[in-house]
């Protein structure tokens, strides 16, 4: 009896020992370059249970998953501006109840991260459906999120509606055939045997995240929601193919995007930074997180009523994608608007930064955000249907 018992069960014993195995190990689906300004930033990878070039299909299935960035900038990349990538990647493609909800998650992966990543530091973070994120640095651990779904969204900043680089989503989706020189030139980054100390210290100043309060947190939740404009049009959350093969005299009317689904975040001007420079500054907390991305939700629905689609650019089928980088004052005086990422376009890339100026000025800096100046970026996408 014993023994038929043992029968019966021992092929799901087996089966499940499997699935650990199998789930063990998750395969590489594709491995990109993050640049700004035309330098290298980092060259990530994602990892995945099942391969897929649907980025949709990647967000939407509960599976093991990991993503692995190991710096490649000479200078490396200082803990604000590596944390405000994420936020803002979070802002962007993410809606505000969530950003809400995760908002005391989004502090303490931020917090995480006490100093200035170095030439050739590996981060890793990993979601496994029951046990939560893990956060590495060099393989020591610097925390873990017990919500998974926080992983998406993190995954969504990269890969998402809008993704933060359009070219390095493409890269992070290539179901495995990834090219053998960059494969090669990932694998041989090792980060340096003296950092171990530095980064177990970090461990000691995490400072406590304190739950947001309802006193706290905004009185009332934009809606984000794309009013209808005359064609063409801004449409904000909708994703568009970039460029199409449909003539123009057949073609529908084309759509301008200032690319947001949700308020967006800060983000620091990516030009090389001197030594120190944000290094140090006040913790972010969720009240402060909030107040970023609430005050750059109406910038951008501002600056999304002031872009145009150039008519030559119209003419000749021409579209892209732009990141633009706005320094403004604490009046909301604009300071400055540069391009971190530009288009092939001449017409697009001058566009982007008139739409900047005919926007200005913004709104006041509210006095949860600190600071004499504030920085934020703004994706912009002009696509043809």
């Amino acid at each position: 009896m014993r023994l038929s018992h043992l029968l019966r069960v021992l092929p799901g014993l087996l089966l499940a020992t499997l699935s650990q195995f199998l789930h063990a190990e998750p395969m590489l689906n594709g491995v990109g370059v993050h640049q700004e300004l035309g330098r290298e930033v980092f060259i990530g990878a994602l990892f995945s249970e099942s391969l897929s070039n649907d980025a949709g299909t990647l967000l939407r299935n509960s599976q093991p998953m990991r993503m692995e960035l190991k710096i490649v900038a000479p200078e490396g990349i200082t803990a604000r501006r590596f944390s405000r990538l994420w936020i803002e990647g979070l802002a962007v493609n993410s809606k505000a109840d969530e950003l809400m909800a995760q908002a005391d998650n989004t502090v303490l992966f931020d917090n995480m991260f006490k100093g200035r990543l170095q030439k050739d530091d590996h981060v890793v973070i990993a979601s496994a459906p029951g046990a939560g994120i893990s956060v590495n640095l060099n393989n020591i651990e610097l925390g873990k999120i017990e919500d998974e779904s926080f992983f998406y969204m993190l995954l969504a900043t990269w890969i998402g509606n809008v993704p933060l680089s359009s070219d390095y989503r493409d890269s992070l989706l290539k179901v495995g055939d990834v090219d053998a020189g960059l494969r090669g030139r990932f694998a041989a980054i090792a980060p340096a045997a003296n950092r171990a100390a530095e980064i177990n210290a970090w461990n000691n100043k995490l400072p406590a995240v304190e739950p947001i309060t309802a006193a706290q947190a905004p009185a009332e939740v934009p809606k984000l929601d794309a009013p209808a404009f005359d064609k063409p049009k801004l449409d904000i959350p909708l994703p568009v193919a970039q460029k199409s093969s449909v003539s123009k005299s057949s073609a529908a009317p084309v759509i301008a995007q200032v690319a947001s689904s949700a308020p967006a975040a800060a983000a620091p001007v990516s030009t090389p930074v001197a030594e120190g420079e944000e290094d140090e500054g006040p913790a972010l907390t969720a009240q402060t997180l909030l107040a970023r991305q609430f005050y750059v939700s109406d910038s951008i629905k501002k600056i999304r009523t002031k872009t145009k689609y150039p008519q030559r650019a119209l003419d000749r089928n021409q579209a892209g994608n732009v990141r633009v980088a706005v320094v403004v004052d604490r009046d909301g005086n604009l300071i400055s608007s540069s391009i971190i990422e530009s288009s092939q376009y001449d017409l697009l890339n001058r566009e982007a930064l008139e739409a900047i100026k005919r926007s200005a000025p913004f709104p006041a800096l509210p006095e949860a955000i600190s600071g004499t100046r504030f920085e934020f970026s703004v994706p912009m996408r002009w696509a043809l249907p």
